[in-house]
């Protein structure tokens, strides 16, 4: 293990790593300055300055001429676009998607587990005033979400256990699940049924359903899930959704090459 670490080190070019340190922290902090960056790099001035201009030529970053702060660029938006034009989970699931909007009506959401949470792939909107939505790439925590639960109810203890030691249980509302105990009680009903619930755990009002998406060789990809608020999400209302959910989410895993178990409903019509 140290000697391929110490090869990996070896074989880095330290200016992409700095490059790529760099855009994640545009990323996430929205617009820094030189100064900021520099500082945040623990590099020299001219250095990032150096890597800042090659990344603006290219069209990766931009500068605002109000503050001169620095802010991500167009170009990472085409990037994107490809990306997940050619993101085959995307691909898969985007018509079965469709099928829940058209039967529903509701928000109808695709993510997928990524350090430490999980982030939205795709979205369809409801078609109602009153609707729970997030937007393509942000994020939600694993366990107080529907797609977070039917997702990490399939990873392995050592995941599982890695995921709430390092990320914790935070309230979200009153009803979140807060304990590992009580959380893999939860797991393990998920594993049970084959679908999850998010009962007004992150926020208040509003349920939402999940099945998640395996793929080839039975490893879990991610998850479909459709949300909405209480008074159309009734407890009536749970098993249809779910069982619409769960074939939805099996219809996917098939175009992904996961072998369907006999409990699977691949002929539910929609």
């Amino acid at each position: 293990m140290k000697e391929t670490e110490e090869k990996q080190e070896r074989y880095t070019i330290q200016s992409i790593d700095k490059a790529l340190d760099l855009v994640e922290l545009l990323a996430e902090r929205g617009s820094l300055s030189l100064i900021e960056l520099t500082e945040l790099l623990n590099q020299p001035k001219s250095s990032t300055y150096r890597i800042l201009l090659t990344l603006e030529n290219r069209g990766v970053i931009a500068r605002s001429d109000e503050d001169g702060k620095y802010c991500l660029g167009y170009k990472l938006l085409l990037v994107t676009k490809h990306l997940l034009e050619r993101n085959n989970i995307r691909t898969a699931a985007f018509p079965e998607m469709k099928k829940l909007s058209d039967l529903f009506g509701d928000t109808v959401n695709l993510g997928v587990l990524l350090d430490g949470e999980i982030m939205y792939l795709e979205i369809i909107e409801s078609i109602h005033a009153l609707r729970m939505t997030d937007s393509v790439g942000s994020k939600s925590p694993f366990h107080a979400t529907a797609m977070g639960k039917a997702i990490t109810a399939y990873l392995s203890e050592q995941q599982l256990e890695q995921l709430m030691d390092q990320f914790g249980l935070p309230p979200f509302t009153p009803q979140t699940i807060t304990s590992k105990v009580r959380f893999r009680q939860e797991l393990e009903k998920v594993r049970s049924e084959g679908y999850a619930i998010d009962d007004q755990e992150i926020v208040e009002g509003a349920r939402c359903v999940a099945s998640p998406i395996f793929g080839m060789f039975g490893q879990v990809y991610g998850a479909i899930s459709i949300s909405g608020p209480m008074h159309r999400y009734t407890a009536d209302k749970i098993p249809e959704l779910s069982r619409h959910v769960a074939a939805a989410a099996a219809a996917v895993s098939l175009k992904l090459g996961h072998v369907l178990t006999p409990a699977a409903d691949p002929n539910l019509q929609f």
